[in-house]
């Protein structure tokens, strides 16, 4: 395996490096990095014990730059002091936390599974809209059983913790492939026993769409919180998608009022009773859901008892092979599934039906005990990578464990700092017109170079500005006292409803013309990691040289070469917004500070597509390399029409000007303190010149930048995304105009 070495500032210490055999940690022998977040990094390890009996497990750490910082090493430990001391089997078992060489671990149970958040996109893949109802209720109960444990935990003198979990997400919920459900990540949970500061540091941590209304305002929390994110997990699975989507202020808004669809509007299968429990498990009122997750769980529970008595828990191991067969074979873990579960499957990827129905048994529970055994499964063709490329880059990554994501700002060499607090505290903070992540209370670092403009909102408050300006090194105690909103009249009522529904609605399409519109990272967005891409361990530390070029007989279904072949790289804060994807040609690009590249062809696998492209990735330092294969059919990608906006109506035979602008709020997709993304993947569709197979024939696709105005010609409608890996950081908008440019037209159009 590569060595595997985390970028590092002057000063912090050294990360380990990963021999092919391992690194020796302590106790443990490191494998093989697996994840990485804002703060910490998992890696898949070995536990050596007596007589030489191995067990796999992962070790999670404190990135080596944040090791010295007193707020993450104590909120690491709390986690520590939280999670070393529950022992449930539908919780991931943290069974060991120490030090090494001055860094603190955590060792966790190894769940062989994916998260719920790959598991929904892996179904909708599968054409299925939302899960089938069944095998949402049994992840469900299982997930709350290991919430009802956490909840009830006594100390060692038979005193309640009181522990909230307060970031329970479909990315904290691990689904094993053996069909059991296990509940992680506890490292902004508070207890009883956390301090005073610890608890106001994560106040508001979490995700902003899983908060409860009482999170949502910064009021304290009790267990009722992780019960409304509970029911909104249960819901997404039930529906779909999110009771809400958008930008942090408009979703904390529509959370703090209760708006959101029913889900029988957006899925008729949801029977009315189970629409009750999950609008019950949902009350804007805390008083008004269930008063625990035992309760919840146990309506849900006897409700699937009543509805289908002999639906089979081993229903929810078969429908993980279903989804991850490929990766499954790949390890050499055939799937075989009973026949009549695909059929029940069938039955589930039906199109939703326009009543509502209800459940109902599949066949295959009533299997004789004599069934004759199904015929196995074809093997799924894999990915190609080089034999190089296994000995450069590693073995491909296991399921990655979610480790909390913190974002702190930069600083820059002279700074000093406001120390902000804020009567109500969980209020949003924006400086210089910039929204950040934390929440009141919070250290704010700022440059010393000019004066800087701290606004503090809140819901149903004031809001509260304040222009700062200090010393190098100095630090300002600044506190803002939010006021009640005045009262408004019914006209003002109404003009700020009317305002406030246009805002939210961000249209998914257009027709030209059409006058300046905007694009939403929060909303434009294709998740390129759990798509088919193909996909490449990098090292993080290391820089390489990207190109590709066609093989013999590529072809694009639009005419002409394949050619164009889109990069997304994944990484940690080093990697700016800006270099995290583009287009590659033959010319050489060089990336670096990513842990994984996704290489993809930019359009719907079609009749007329075939062949593949080669991706020569080499590793400049050593001049050593690897070669991808790009298949025009395995690794075609398109983003589906909500995670893009399109613009129709477009004249073939004009050339068209496309111009990209920053808005008051910059699109990011990064973090809302990482830098302005600043370019949009376009792709083009239809029209003459990619059929004549002129200057628009190397694919499908083009990268358009802010200031830097791109020409179309030839098309019939431009498509407008984000390549990203996760919505739950992204924030602000582009500005797009598209104007026709007279005088141009394409020969032959």
């Amino acid at each position: 395996m590569q060595a595997l070495q985390g970028a590092c500032p002057k000063g912090a210490k050294t990360n380990v490096q990963l021999s092919a055999e391992g690194h020796e940690f302590g106790k443990y022998l490191l494998l093989d990095r697996i994840a990485v977040g804002g703060m910490s990094e998992l890696y898949l390890a070995r536990m050596t014990a007596a007589a030489g009996v191995t067990k796999q497990v992962v070790i999670k750490k404190i990135l080596p730059h944040y090791a010295d910082n007193a707020s993450f090493v104590s909120m690491f430990i709390n986690e520590a002091r939280i999670a070393v001391g529950l022992n449930h089997g539908n919780i991931a078992h943290v069974f060991d936390f120490g030090e090494v060489d001055g860094e603190f671990y955590l060792a966790m149970e190894w769940v062989h599974g994916q998260p719920l958040s790959t598991v929904l996109r892996r179904a909708r893949e599968k054409d299925l809209e939302a899960l089938p109802v069944p095998l949402a209720l049994l992840a469900a109960t299982q997930m709350l059983q290991g919430l009802a444990y956490a909840h009830n935990r006594l100390d060692d003198s038979g005193r309640p913790l009181n522990i909230v979990h307060r970031d329970v997400s479909p990315q904290n919920v691990l689904l094993g492939y053996e069909g059991q459900v296990k509940l992680v990540d506890f490292g902004i949970a508070r207890a009883r026993l956390a301090s005073r500061m610890d608890a106001a540091a994560t106040a508001t941590q979490g995700k902003y769409l899983y908060f409860a209304p009482e999170q949502a305002q910064g009021r304290e929390l009790d267990a009722r919180a992780d019960i409304f994110a509970a029911g909104v997990v249960l819901y997404e699975m039930l529906c779909g998608r999110l009771p809400w989507q958008g930008e942090r202020m408009e979703v904390l808004q529509r959370i703090a009022r209760g708006d959101f669809p029913s889900p029988r509007t957006l899925n008729p299968r949801v029977p009315p009773e189970l629409e009750r429990i999950l609008l019950t498990a949902m009350a804007v009122d805390r008083d008004r859901r269930y008063p625990s997750a035992e309760a919840f769980g146990e309506a849900l529970g006897t409700y699937l008892h009543t509805a289908l008595p002999d639906f089979p828990p081993s229903a929810l191991a078969h429908f993980m092979g279903y989804l991850f067969e490929s990766e499954l074979v790949a390890e050499g873990r055939p799937v075989r599934l009973p026949p009549d579960f695909l059929s029940q499957l069938d039955l589930w990827s039906k199109e939703l039906p326009q009543e509502p129905v209800r459940l109902r048994a599949p066949s295959y529970v009533r299997l004789p005990a004599a069934s004759p055994p199904p015929e196995e499964l074809p093997e799924p063709p894999r990915r190609w990578l080089s034999p190089l490329s296994w000995v450069l880059f590693g073995a491909p990554v296991l399921a990655a464990l979610l480790a909390a994501v913190l974002i702190v700002s930069d600083e820059t060499d002279k700074t000093f700092s406001v120390e902000l607090t804020s009567t109500p505290q969980g209020a949003s903070v924006w400086v210089d017109g910039q929204l950040l992540m934390d929440h009141t209370p919070t250290l704010i670092p700022l440059s010393v170079d000019r004066e800087h403009l701290i606004e503090v909102h809140a819901i149903g408050m004031e809001s509260w500005s304040q222009r700062v300006r200090a010393d190098e090194g100095a630090t300002l105690a600044v506190r803002a006292e939010l006021l009640p909103a005045r009262p408004r009249t019914a006209a003002q009522s109404r003009a700020g409803t009317s305002a406030q529904a246009s805002a939210s609605q961000v249209p998914l399409e257009g027709r030209f013309p059409l006058q300046a519109f905007e694009l939403r990272p929060s909303q434009h967005t294709i998740l390129v990691p759990p798509s088919g891409a193909a996909r490449l361990r990098l090292d993080p530390s290391r820089t390489y040289s990207l190109s590709s070029e066609d093989t013999v007989g590529a072809s694009s279904s639009a005419g002409g070469a394949l050619g164009t072949v889109v990069y997304f790289l994944e990484g940690g804060p080093g990697l700016p917004a800006r270099a995290s994807f583009g287009l590659l040609g033959p010319e050489e690009l060089q990336v670096s500070n990513a842990f994984a590249l996704y290489l993809f062809v930019p359009e719907q696998p079609r009749q007329g597509s075939s062949g593949s492209l080669r991706v020569h990735v080499r590793e400049t330092r050593s001049g050593t390399g690897a070669t991808v294969m790009v298949d025009a059919r395995q690794h075609a990608l398109t983003p589906r029409p909500d995670q893009s906006f399109t613009l129709h109506g477009l004249d073939a035979g004009t050339t068209y000007e496309v111009r990209l602008r920053d808005t008051a709020r910059p699109a990011r997709t990064r973090g809302v303190q990482g830098e302005a993304v600043g370019r949009v993947l376009v792709l083009q569709d239809g029209g003459c010149g990619a059929q004549a197979g002129g200057p628009w024939k190397r694919g499908a696709a083009r990268i358009v930048e802010t200031g830097r105005p791109t020409r179309f010609a030839g098309v019939s409608s431009l498509r407008f995304t984000f390549p990203d890996d996760d919505l739950e950081d992204n924030a602000g908008a582009l500005s797009v105009e598209v104007v026709p440019v007279a005088g141009t037209r394409p020969s032959g159009c």
